[in-house]
């Protein structure tokens, strides 16, 4: 459970676009949540540039992720599997800029990924806002800053690289750590964005499960509960916030996630069985559950502040 349970609420545009044009997709948290998770928000889906958030936008008191053990935060992630990922992120930035450089982690957790660099031979450096995971990653040599994202001295620094991998959909702000990314990167640096693809048809499916059941909820998102996803992305939406902060879209993959455990039962194992069909369709109409990006810094900057 989070340490805190104070949540400060703000009217805010689109995130990403800063329209104020929204389709309601549906009640998210509290009573609107089969396990009472966290407090009832509204989903909301940007007209302009497809964004997820939640309006009113419901701002933490206090970091929630403090209230998250590492062993729990991170139980579905494979120490193993993140180091090979991070050794392959690695690889390919080689191949891409013709070069082993500096390598920066925003919400680097317990370091797996910078692991892997390290032992591909990349200088790699952390930043993490919650001291517990912090602590882990300083402890394999990783020099981490615990700082948040957004305000982090890190980003004041040149680096060949940055990973954001599962990091954007957690920022209230997001096009403001993109900017401040792009002025870390040096000429031709590469950004890696990873994140859940809300425009998913495992998502939609999910959200019209709810409607046949009466309910007016929404899979989208989970703002005031852990994983603490506060802005969903689509292709449209990711594309719109690189380019907006300056970048060139290199490579974007849609993914496929493994399906999920959802608990004992017969309904639950229906609705898993249900879950693997639809992903499975997912997967040949181009609407898997992730997105993931490479980009470059195209000089000069093109957006604008």
């Amino acid at each position: 459970m989070s340490v805190t349970s104070e949540w400060r609420s703000e009217d805010r545009p689109c995130p990403i676009c800063d329209h104020h044009r929204a389709r309601q997709i549906g009640q998210r948290g509290g009573k609107a949540d089969r396990l009472k998770r966290g407090v009832e928000t509204t989903v909301v889906r940007c007209l302009e540039c497809d964004a997820f958030y939640c309006s009113p936008m419901l701002i933490p008191v206090g970091n929630p992720y403090e209230g998250e053990s590492p062993q729990k935060y991170f139980e579905v992630h494979d120490p193993e599997t993140k180091e090979r990922i991070g050794f392959e992120l690695a690889g390919f930035a080689e191949t891409a800029l013709g070069y082993k450089g500096r390598m920066l982690e925003l919400g680097c957790g317990r370091g797996e990924l910078l692991q892997g660099a390290a032992r591909a031979g990349w200088k790699v450096y952390g930043v993490d806002r919650t001291s517990s995971y912090a602590e882990i990653a300083a402890r394999k040599g990783i020099e981490v800053e615990c700082a948040g994202v957004e305000e982090c001295e890190s980003l004041n620094r040149t680096y060949d690289v940055v990973l954001l991998p599962a990091i954007l959909e957690h920022l209230y702000t997001p096009l403001q750590t993109l900017r401040r990314v792009y002025r870390a990167l040096a000429s031709r640096g590469l950004i890696y964005v990873e994140v859940p693809n809300e425009g998913s048809l495992t998502t939609a499916a999910a959200n019209l499960y709810r409607r046949l059941q009466g309910r007016n909820w929404a899979q989208n998102l989970s703002p005031t509960f852990s994983p603490y996803h506060v802005v969903g992305f689509t292709p449209k939406s990711l594309c719109d916030a690189l380019n907006g902060s300056g970048f060139r879209i290199h490579t974007l993959k849609i993914n496929q996630y493994a399906p999920i455990n959802l608990g004992s039962g017969l309904l639950r194992q229906i609705e898993r069985a249900a879950s693997i069909v639809i992903q499975t369709l997912a997967a040949k109409l181009g609407r898997g559950d992730g997105l993931e990006c490479w980009a470059m810094k195209t000089t000069p900057q093109i957006y604008i502040d």
